[in-house]
């Protein structure tokens, strides 16, 4: 198997190196890690930010690069279930392995939302332990981060105080700039959304945004125009206030839907990276909060009722 092949170079990370060498799933897990270990690791992200995660192939230098990892982290939830297996079987590092040393679930221990009561094969790409876009948002993102600081203190225990500090600095951090946002945003609190993926759900539940619609009919499911159609006839300015995306979808099918309603359009940031200015957690739901601040106040109304199918 090629896999196997690529695996035959791997070195053992020599505990010489200055840095303990972490590798992550995503570029938010990257961003975590690298605000709790800061000068102390050298963290690679296996997905670029602009990369669907769900829908990456496993690849012989995924399998090198974590191989040779100290700490591995993935994002949990399901979300890699479709490569990360695969890669973690090839890997002759069991330390990084699940169950092992090194290795992070950065879900662990967080409540997810929209949990299916049961599964079958008609549901789309559902996710059995909820929504798995939990780092979107900071606070929910905390437990995140200390699932990452455990991890480097288990591998690192001599500077266990380090890492300790700075997750402390990114909860008081986080929540006090999630606290702010959640103020600016009051007056527009029930605003109606209509979403393309659930990528953004964490975020609009903490911002008090109404999550009314999908322009996917089921996740992972491309929409027919016979369902865009029915969304432009169920839906109106007074239900919807705005339409956000990420934008890996056909922003096509969005304008088409938003221009329908006749509301704007946000094109949101769906990771760490994705945007200009979005370089890690905080400034990544800043960027994504300002955004629908400034479509809100373009619309002028703050009397939202509940719009929910």
């Amino acid at each position: 198997m090629f896999i196997v092949a690529a695996v035959m170079v791997f070195n053992s990370f020599s505990s010489a190196d200055a840095k303990l060498r972490v590798t992550t799933t995503t570029t938010d897990l990257a961003a975590l890690a690298e605000a709790i270990g800061q000068d102390l690791v050298e963290v690679i992200s296996l997905s670029r930010p602009l990369q669907d995660a769900h829908y990456l192939d496993a690849t012989p230098g995924m399998v090198v690069r974590i191989s040779r990892s100290d700490l591995f982290i993935e994002n949990g939830f399901e979300l890699e279930m479709g490569w990360i297996p695969e890669v973690l079987r090839e890997t002759r590092n069991r330390n990084v392995r699940r169950g092992g040393i090194g290795h992070v679930d950065a879900s662990s221990g967080i409540q997810a939302i929209q949990i299916p009561e049961r599964i079958h094969r008609d549901m789309g790409d559902v996710h059995p332990s909820g929504n798995p876009h939990y780092t979107l948002e900071p606070v929910i993102s905390q437990k995140g981060a200390r699932n990452i600081a455990n991890g480097l203190i288990r591998i690192d225990s001599g500077n266990a105080h380090i890492y300790q500090a700075n997750l402390e600095n990114y909860i008081e951090k986080s929540s006090r700039v999630v606290e702010m946002w959640q103020n600016k945003l009051a007056p527009f609190a029930g605003a109606g959304v209509i979403i393309y993926h659930k990528h953004f759900d964490y975020m609009l539940e903490k911002l008090d945004l109404n999550l009314v619609d999908a322009i996917e009919p089921l996740p992972g499911i491309a929409p027919s125009a016979g369902h865009v159609a029915k969304l432009i006839s169920v839906y109106d300015p007074s239900m919807v206030s705005f339409v956000i995306m990420e934008p890996w979808h056909d922003e096509r099918v969005g304008r088409q839907v938003a221009s329908g309603i006749g509301v704007p359009l946000v094109i949101g940031c769906p990771s760490v990276g994705s945007c200009d200015g979005a370089d890690c957690i905080i400034s990544l739901f800043e960027t994504n909060a300002e955004k629908i601040y400034e479509t809100l106040k373009t619309t002028g109304a703050t009397d939202f009722g509940s719009a929910s199918l």
